[in-house]
């Protein structure tokens, strides 16, 4: 990863000559479809077709090997079948190419034996220092290079998109044609291999022709989610970021490991690491474009308030309430902006938030941009919306001399739109019900780079992500691990020894004592002078509670020697020949937490939180940031909650020692980095917080 970046843009995005290497006249293959869009969009530059036997390929000389070139090769494109992309690869090297792109499927995404063949594809450019997009590559799509190596026609435009699909590629560019839009470069990432999502992020954050990063992930390489955050926080140039990842569900994991042999990860950590980085996390993809398509204009909205406007009520009621359930609000015009709408409209259109033009606008479509004028000059107008059939008044018209006029008068307000949206600092988006049919009088808008949606609910949606994001949160970068083996040995600790590790490491935990006998229980009684828990030790019982392995409330020596009986009876039935159990004085009543961690594969530490205890399964209040977590982002943990009031005295209740256990969580997440390297996860369950403290009650962990 220690490639300049500057280096990666002009050898991907940039290139001076191009290789095709599987290069075919035949267009029903994919070597033929590449090799037709890279000759298409050839910006000047040399290209190259590499075949076995062909002496040209549509009036362009062809070569058998990129060692019968007359120069070197920037940009290497591998599209033969996977038993010949070895040699390819290694022709590529002694070629002394700037940069690869294997299309070639069949590798790491087949199991480890493709796994195998990546890592030496891999060595065998890293020993020129050649980076490599791939294998499964749908290819390379730069508009200033000149450069397209996906097959397909491609519209130019500023969202740069990275992808681990050729096929998602495909239908982004469908979403770019329908809403006169496009790219200003794409890069498929395939299996990653080795060039990966974050450092191709780096590119596009430098990148001119670039103002919003679009991204379908199925899953980061190893730690690579973790350098995505990192990238996004230590950058001084600021773009937004829209990330398309599947993996939410049980089924998606599943797809996901079968199609691409990424690491899935834990859902709920990618998804509370993207959110901390200000990156918009997309659920549906046309979800994940249409966000695109707002974010490309760079603007932000300086707060929830919008106006919205419409040539009907219905269209705006839909508009609103979408807006509303996704936290916008209705800006409250101000005296004289009422004023300056009187005057515009007549009395039947309501003169409130939203706007009617009750008939006006299909009439008279230019009486639409100084309506939009008077919204855009109210101070408590944050962002505009207009929802309607705009574009396609004319189609409505009865009579061609009429019809002609208002296709005119619908221009003439594009263009009027156009301008103010041009002219100002908040966003304009626009819905039309003929957006998708792409009428001429449309034009000036996309000329102007509004956004123009064909459904209702993607302007309030697009609207919506302009909210100012948070900034990304500065994270200290983890270093990848060596490779990850699914034999290592997991170790599960049992509560003494997780009480000894936690206690090694600063972290406060009630005192305990071990027994195993009777006498000894007896005796411990006496050391702890309060009434008791005694808890079973046994590898064969992790979760103690689910045996009988808990016994509370114990007050005397006799007492405990018949709870040690029956939890020896216990381990006995469970063939554990050595029972033992765990003595420690009983906690008070407070509130019952969970606080757990995990180092997850691609974003490193992780702490969670949320109701412990028997509801943890009930409630599934979890709630997670990355670790090292600072003292404000333990506190910020907690209040995300949903046991966060119980812990402010909610409703009369006694108030809890709520400062105790932030610095409890921000402790253990310091414990968990500090961890890392053998550490897998571990939880505190419960953890019980009251008047007096937080109080350790439970501990588990397992260790590489």
């Amino acid at each position: 990863m220690s490639t300049p970046v500057n280096s990666l843009a002009a050898a991907f995005l940039r290139p001076r000559s191009i290789a095709m290497i599987g290069a075919t006249s035949a267009v029903h293959k994919a070597g033929g479809r590449r090799w037709r869009s890279a000759l298409a969009a050839c910006g000047g530059q040399a290209i190259y077709p590499i075949h076995p036997s062909a002496d040209q390929l549509d009036g362009i000389r062809a070569y058998r090997s990129l060692k019968d070139l007359p120069d070197g090769v920037d940009l290497a494109v591998v599209m033969v079948p996977s038993d010949f992309v070895g040699s390819a690869v290694s022709e590529c090297a002694a070629a002394n190419a700037k940069a690869v792109v294997v299309v070639s499927a069949g590798f790491g995404e087949t199991g480890e034996e493709g796994r195998a063949a990546e890592r030496q594809m891999v060595a065998t450019l890293r020993d020129r220092g050649i980076r490599m997009l791939g294998p499964n590559s749908a290819g390379v799509f730069s508009a200033a290079g000149g450069v397209n190596t996906l097959g397909w026609e491609i519209p130019s435009g500023n969202i740069g998109l990275i992808t681990q699909s050729g096929n998602i590629a495909l239908s982004f560019t469908r979403y770019a044609h329908a809403r006169q839009v496009g790219f200003s470069s794409i890069l498929a990432v395939g299996n990653s291999a080795d060039l990966t999502t974050s450092e191709l992020i780096e590119v596009l954050l430098l990148d001119d022709q670039t103002k919003v990063i679009l991204i379908y992930c199925e899953g980061f390489a190893p730690n690579d989610g973790r350098r995505l955050i990192d990238v996004l926080s230590r950058s001084d140039i600021r773009k937004p970021v829209v990330i398309l990842k599947p993996g939410g569900s049980e089924e998606g994991r599943r797809a996901v490991q079968s199609h691409t042999g990424s690491l899935a990860g834990d859902d709920i950590i990618a998804d509370s690491a993207l959110r901390a980085a200000g990156v918009y996390r997309a659920q549906e993809i046309d979800e994940a474009f249409d966000v695109a398509l707002a974010l490309s204009i760079g603007k932000t909205l300086r707060s929830n308030a919008v106006a919205i406007l419409s040539d009907g009520g219905g269209h705006a009621t839909m508009v609103a309430d979408t807006a509303g359930r996704l936290g916008l609000t209705l800006a409250s015009f101000s005296p004289s902006t009422h004023e300056k709408l009187k005057a515009l409209l007549p009395v039947r259109s309501g003169i409130g938030n939203p706007v009617d033009f009750a008939g006006v606008a299909e009439s008279n479509p230019e009486s639409i941009p100084g309506v939009l004028q008077a919204c855009l000059e109210d101070p408590s107008v944050s962002g505009v919306i207009f929802a309607g059939h705009f574009g396609g008044y004319h189609l409505m018209a009865a009579g061609s001399e009429l019809l002609s006029g208002v296709k005119s008068s619908e221009s003439k307000a594009a263009e009027g739109i156009g301008q103010l949206a041009s002219a100002s600092s908040k966003p304009v988006l626009i819905h039309s019900d003929h957006a998708d049919s792409h009428p001429n009088t449309l034009r000036p808008l996309h000329g102007a780079g509004v956004p123009v949606y064909g459904k209702l609910e993607s302007t309030a949606r697009g609207m919506a992500a302009l909210v100012q994001r948070s900034t990304p949160s500065d994270l200290i970068e983890v270093q990848a691990r060596a490779e990850i083996h699914e034999d290592v040995v997991h170790a599960v600790l049992l509560e003494d020894e997780c009480r000894r590790v936690l206690s090694a490491a600063g972290i406060a935990v009630p005192p305990s004592w071990v027994v195993r006998n009777c006498e000894e229980a007896r005796q411990v009684m006496v050391k702890a002078g309060v009434p008791t828990a005694m808890k079973l030790l046994s590898s064969r019982a992790i979760h103690k509670s689910d045996v009988g392995g808990v016994m509370l409330g114990i007050a005397t020596d006799d007492e405990a020697a018949e709870a040690f009986t029956k939890l020896e009876s216990i381990a006995t039935q469970l063939g554990e020949p050595d029972p033992k159990a765990l003595v420690t004085p009983m906690t008070g009543k407070g509130v019952e937490c969970f606080i757990g961690a995990k180092i997850d594969p691609q974003f490193g530490p992780a702490i969670f939180f949320g109701a412990g205890g028997v509801l943890i399964e009930i409630m599934k209040d979890v709630n997670c940031r990355l670790a090292p977590m600072t003292a404000e982002e333990s506190a910020e943990i907690v209040d995300a909650s949903r046991i966060s009031p119980l812990l402010s005295g909610f409703r009369g209740g006694e108030k809890v020692a709520r400062q105790a256990l932030v610095e409890l969580i921000q402790r253990v997440s310091q414990f968990c980095w500090d961890r890392r390297d053998d550490l897998i996860e571990f939880d505190l369950n419960p953890v019980i917080v009251n008047a007096h403290g937080a109080h350790i009650v439970d501990a588990r962990m397992v260790i590489a």
